[in-house]
């Protein structure tokens, strides 16, 4: 009963969550807009399919293009390519073995990670291949395997995992070692890399790119404009460029649960059994990190 009463709340707190858009015409850079918009409404403008790129662009000026909260962050967006959280310990999604000067970003589209010989990290473009670029798998229980086909990353992230767990995420300076004595002085792809991310936190992985984009023509184009020339496209833009801007009110929703338990529930049972399934249920189906949710009895 109370597994089947969640799942059709979720169902319908995710359809009465929405976002209420606003056009700001007033030229800032990407970093006061996002300011502002923080301080004003709740975050730049996080987008989840075409039909968000419709209601923006019925705001906007149809004429030039204005700052959305898509960007890219290269301290902080990292991420291993094993998601599940029960494999990393405290702090181990953060252990990090860069080379001098690393990360680098150089040529503005270094988005993956190599190993060196030295067991130093590189970032690197995730579909250059190196005439010695290798990788490895991890295949479980500290087995790490080397394959010298010649691949992208992406490739190699499939082939990993189709044959064994994944690319490795390495969680500490014992791993790292295994991983360079596995690579036996190749240079080899490992599972960190990072994606652009939205100023809310939010998950959505939607991208409406105009072709050819992000090209990262200057090294600094980090931050991202929606064009009203394009259908609602978007480009790559250095972050100090003034637009216009979309900001974002997110509508409150409340969604009554009836729950039938053999006995009464603490709040630390309603906590742990409801309103934590529920959240995380709902930042799976594209709500930003900063949802909260409220418990009140009637």
């Amino acid at each position: 009963m109370l597994k089947v009463l969640l799942f059709s709340g979720f169902l319908s707190l995710c359809s009465a969550v929405s976002h209420q858009y606003h056009f700001v015409n007033e030229a800032k850079n990407w970093t006061e807009a996002q300011s502002y918009c923080r301080t004003h409404y709740t975050d730049l403008a996080t987008l989840y399919n075409t039909d968000d790129v419709n209601a923006l662009t019925q705001l906007g000026s149809q004429t030039g293009s204005a700052w959305i909260g898509l960007y890219g962050d290269l301290e902080n967006s990292w991420r291993w390519s094993i998601t599940d959280s029960s494999f990393y310990g405290p702090g181990e999604t953060e252990f990090r073995n860069w080379n001098t000067g690393e990360p680098n970003n150089s040529g503005g589209k270094e988005l993956c990670v190599e190993m060196i010989s030295d067991g130093k990290w590189n970032d690197v473009p995730c579909d250059t291949r190196y005439s010695d670029k290798s990788f490895v798998c991890y295949g479980g229980n500290n087995q790490y395997v080397l394959i010298t086909t010649i691949l992208s990353w992406n490739e190699a992230q499939t082939h990993c995992r189709l044959n064994y767990i994944d690319l490795p995420s390495i969680r500490n300076a014992t791993e790292n070692e295994n991983v360079r004595v596995a690579a036996n002085g190749n240079k080899v792809y490992i599972g960190l890399y990072r994606t652009r991310t939205w100023s809310d936190g939010s998950d959505s992985s939607f991208r409406h790119w105009i072709s050819g984009q992000p090209d990262s023509l200057s090294l600094d184009e980090h931050c991202t404009a929606m064009s009203f020339s394009d259908s609602g496209q978007w480009t790559d833009e250095v972050c100090a460029r003034a637009l216009p801007f979309f900001c974002y009110i997110a509508t409150v929703a409340s969604l009554r649960v009836e729950v039938e338990a053999a006995a009464e529930l603490t709040e630390a049972e309603i906590g742990e059994t409801i309103l934590k399934p529920l959240r995380e249920e709902l930042l799976r189906n594209g709500l930003p990190n900063s949802t909260t949710l409220r418990l009140r009895r009637v």
